[in-house]
């Protein structure tokens, strides 16, 4: 029988993350898991009711009476990737293929004077951009990133309506639609009008991923899954990606450093199993919220993850000196 802790955390975010959240700070859960063969693992329970999620609160309550959420199961699957490697005293650096991050900016207003150039030195090819809050400041930034020559990810969070988005969508010049990579999320999951929104441009699924018809479809809205390791099984994720010819893109859930961490490790883990299925990453969003230590802990040259300290995903001693408590 497997021993599961917990430690309580609170994140406060620099600005307003997304279109659907209020910019208050986030509370988690770091999990510690314990194998009787000795292994110990961390992973992290980041929950988004926002986006349909089950509240820290119920999920962890469930889990005090031995019910695990699919959210908490892929918190152990990525607690048991952690433990294979601190038992082999290994790290993330060497589980897999290094990749690329994109940097997420999650308000226009961050894009200032100064800051696409600073970018370019640190060698960011790729820009994600939270929209649908502040429509006309958005497309004055996509018109500075184009020009920048950034590729870009625009990510609606399923706002708006199809309307919203072909109007905002037609008002952006052809050279400025060329640096689109794609759009995520455009707005509420309907296949009909996703496929509409396809044929102006490349789509990503993220959320609705579990509302698509997998199994009785022939082919699909969109042309990129999001894949999250944090709420996602990743296996099957892959293999819809195989069937319906789509690409990937391996993401953080704008979570703690340890759900970074995990997500960067299935990123690199991917990258070098599916080199022709996965696009550059996204596993950098701690940095969407004030530092702590275990922000500090992480060290990174531009968009790539350049050292660990400790070993498995990290974060050695912060862990061990953690008060943590039992769940069973």
């Amino acid at each position: 029988m497997i021993k599961l802790s917990y430690y309580e955390y609170v994140l406060t975010p620099f600005t307003t993350l997304n279109a659907v959240s209020a910019g208050l700070p986030r509370r988690g859960a770091l999990i510690k898991v314990e194998w009787p063969q000795g292994f110990v693992g961390y992973g992290d329970l980041h929950p988004w009711p926002e986006l349909g999620d089950t509240p820290l609160d119920d999920q962890l309550a469930a889990l005090k009476k031995g019910r695990i959420s699919a959210q908490v199961e892929q918190t152990i699957w990525l607690a048991r990737k952690d433990a294979n490697l601190r038992k082999k005293g290994k790290t993330i650096l060497t589980a897999g293929e290094k990749v690329r991050n994109n940097f997420l900016v999650s308000n226009s207003a961050e894009i200032v004077p100064g800051f696409l150039d600073e970018l370019k030195r640190q060698s960011y090819s790729t820009i994600k951009l939270k929209v649908g809050r502040d429509l006309a400041a958005e497309a004055t930034a996509i018109t500075r990133m184009a020009a920048a020559g950034f590729k870009i990810r625009l990510d609606f969070n399923g706002t708006g309506s199809w309307q919203i988005f072909e109007k905002f969508f037609s008002g952006l010049t052809a050279q400025e639609k060329v640096w689109i990579e794609y759009v995520e999320d455009p707005f509420p999951y309907d296949a009909d009008t996703w496929a509409d929104a396809k044929k102006l441009v490349k789509v990503a699924c993220d959320a609705p991923y579990e509302k698509v018809d997998w199994e009785n479809s022939t082919k699909v809205p969109f042309d990129i899954l999001v894949i999250k390791p944090a709420k996602m099984d990743v296996d099957k994720a892959i293999e819809r990606c195989k069937k319906f010819n789509l690409k990937a893109t391996v993401t953080s859930y704008m979570d703690h450093p340890v759900g970074s961490m995990g997500a960067l490790a299935v990123a690199m883990e991917c990258k070098e199993l599916y080199p022709n299925i996965m696009l550059d990453a996204g596993c950098l969003t701690y940095r969407s919220y004030q530092m702590d230590q275990f922000a500090a802990n992480i060290n990174t040259t531009g968009p790539f993850l350049s050292n660990v300290k400790g070993t498995g995903i990290g974060f050695d001693l912060l862990l061990r000196d953690l008060p943590w408590q039992k769940l069973n």
